[in-house]
């Protein structure tokens, strides 16, 4: 079934401005690494604040969150809670932390950053941690090719595979040509889309209800589970907020910190973050919960699939040209988080790869050609994303899931320590990413990944940690432990004292 003619429009407008967008940003994005992956640390306060949102939340916030709401009520509070509360925390406090060093120390990446601190001579952590990098976004964006595809079908009536590749096109166009200064850009008119999508449609529920009572009246025959936000098991509770662990090491959200043009604008960029995420998190609670008032049954969904409650409701309640904007915050969430999953995962080819290991910083290649390879690794990387959507999609699926947690468990701990523990040393961090990932492996994929014979590690871990099997909280907590007592067992590095003085001092 074919969408509204008015409805295509909207759709056919958004996707010619990110072109748009990409093409005026070319310039821009040619003057060297740092003007392609971080805009040349130029961006204000609000486009950093909005793109670090909306590349963040993916499609997670407004198909995930509200589908969470539509089948468990009060449980999706929990679900949001948690990355909420830990970017605050991160905005205004690491985030200045992040942006001065980086600055200081010309660190273009994660890797960079990691390197530079402790002086990796034999470059372990950075090929470690870039490997991790590439690993993950690849697939990340696969995960968001595929969502892209299943919008495009839903709503344009074209096939899933034609809706895939058209999505991989469109992010592929802008993020080449423009590089971050696209990204951003196109990621605060996304958050923009999105933050209006998740508080219009809400509004129109309500009032086209009459008023909230409907909506309480429904969750009230529902029952406890449904309505009362204490309902829920300790280890529920826990493991929801811990997707909140994700949020310290994933490095799409990161970069954003090192883009800032001035660093005394990183606590007003953490207040509008913070709004912006409190606003949006609250709206994709309520429309799911609206949602059950419209279709009481999930059968009365497509496919019986709750996270079909954004569009479902949207075209019960909106006129075609509101729907047209509705169906962009979807895209925009999708294509937000894959523009800067595949800027980071080329950034860790062209700067850590190639850059530092091949060429180890030499000179003999222009800064004009290390742009063109910045890329030209760009469309390599969705060439593979698209390759593994096609290939593999109850994979990539999996991996959008295991992926925010496993970054959280393999850079979160080393990056925090880095900042703020002067006893941290290389081998530490490289002992912590490597157990963290493990860990994060083990409990989502043991023992199906492992041998039969060994103990069952989810089990093990929800008996430890009072029922928390979301993979992140474990990984995360043995990649901090290990980094520990590892970092206490090595030398520390000689300037670490000088380097978290400084950076306590200017932030």
């Amino acid at each position: 079934m074919s969408a509204h003619p008015i409805t295509l429009m909207v759709l056919a407008l958004y996707l010619i401005l990110l072109v748009v967008i990409g093409l005026v940003s070319t310039k821009k994005s040619s003057g060297g690494l740092t003007d392609f992956f971080l805009a040349g640390r130029d961006l204000g306060k609000f486009t950093v604040a909005l793109s670090a949102v909306s590349s963040g939340r993916s499609g997670w916030l407004v198909l995930g969150v509200t589908g969470i709401a539509y089948a468990s009520g009060l449980m999706a509070v929990w679900a949001v809670a948690g990355y909420i509360t830990v970017e605050v925390f991160m905005f205004f406090y690491v985030a200045r932390r992040f942006r001065i060093y980086s600055e200081k120390t010309g660190s273009i990446t994660i890797p960079d950053i990691l390197s530079t601190r402790y002086n990796d001579k034999f470059h372990l952590l950075r090929i470690v941690s870039t490997f991790i990098i590439i690993f993950f976004m690849i697939a990340y964006v696969g995960s968001q090719v595929v969502a892209g595809g299943t919008a495009f079908s839903s709503s344009l009536g074209i096939s899933g595979t034609a809706g895939m590749w058209l999505t991989a096109i469109i992010i592929l166009l802008y993020t080449m040509l423009g590089g971050f200064h696209a990204v951003s850009k196109t990621d605060v008119l996304q958050a923009l889309f999105m933050f209006f999508s998740l508080v219009i449609l809400p509004i129109v529920v309500i009032v086209d209800l009459g008023g909230f009572g409907p909506i309480l009246e429904v969750m009230y025959d529902q029952g406890a589970a449904f309505s009362n936000i204490w309902s829920f098991g300790f280890g529920v509770i826990v493991g929801l907020l811990g997707i909140g662990f994700g949020s310290p090491g994933n490095p799409h959200i990161l970069v954003r910190y090192m883009s800032l043009k001035n660093v005394k604008e990183m606590r007003q960029a953490a207040l509008i973050g913070t709004f912006w995420n409190v606003i949006m998190a609250w709206g994709a609670i309520m429309i799911g919960l609206a949602g059950r008032v419209y279709f009481p049954s999930i059968s009365m969904l497509p496919n019986e699939n709750s996270e079909a409650i954004f569009t479902s409701l949207g075209e019960e309640v909106l006129n075609p040209f509101m729907m047209g904007i509705l169906l962009v915050a979807v895209l925009a969430a999708i294509m937000s988080s894959a523009d800067s999953q595949l800027l980071v995962g080329a950034s860790a080819i062209v700067r850590d790869i190639i850059d530092r290991l091949i060429l180890r910083g030499k000179s003999e290649v222009s800064t004009k050609n290390l742009v063109m390879l910045s890329r030209i690794s760009v469309l390599i990387l969705m060439l593979l994303a698209v390759w593994l959507a096609f290939s593999a999609q109850e994979f990539v699926f999996w991996m959008v899931l295991f992926a925010f947690g496993g970054l959280g468990a393999c850079f979160g701990p080393a990056l925090l320590l880095t900042f703020y523990w002067k006893r941290t040393t290389g081998p530490g961090i490289l002992a912590g990413m490597i157990t963290g990932l493990i860990t994060v492996i083990l409990v989502k994929k043991q023992p199906e990944w492992t041998y039969s014979f060994l103990p069952d590690i989810k089990e093990l871990v929800g008996n430890i940690l009072f029922g928390v099997t979301y993979e992140a909280v474990p990984g995360f907590l043995v990649a901090l432990i290990v980094t520990v007592v590892v970092s206490l067992a090595t030398r520390k590095p000689e300037n670490a004292d000088q380097v978290v003085d400084d950076l306590k001092q200017s932030a």
